[in-house]
């Protein structure tokens, strides 16, 4: 399943780099047994050159719980820089 997809464009409007997440989800296997399920991670720039990593589920948790917290860093620090420049005279 897909789970996202981003795309940039260069100036001229064509594509210049493509991130796409898919899931891979958990199964069972022929002998029975439980197959972790997780996730690829594909990259794709201007020239077409594919770089795919497959990540395990606690391998994309800690992606996602690290990209979240520099995210609320971001607003923080944007907050204060705001609350700086409305305080300049």
């Amino acid at each position: 399943m897909r789970v996202a997809e981003i795309v940039h464009f260069d100036a001229s409007k064509k594509i210049s780099s493509q991130l796409v997440a898919d899931d891979i989800p958990t199964s069972i296997n022929e002998n029975g047994f439980i197959e972790k399920g997780g996730f690829y991670i594909s990259l794709k720039d201007a020239k077409g050159t594919r770089v795919v990593l497959k990540l395990n589920d606690m391998e994309a948790v800690d992606l996602a719980e690290r990209i979240l917290q520099a995210y609320r860093e971001h607003i923080s620090k944007e907050y204060a820089l705001a609350q700086k420049r409305k305080s300049a005279p």
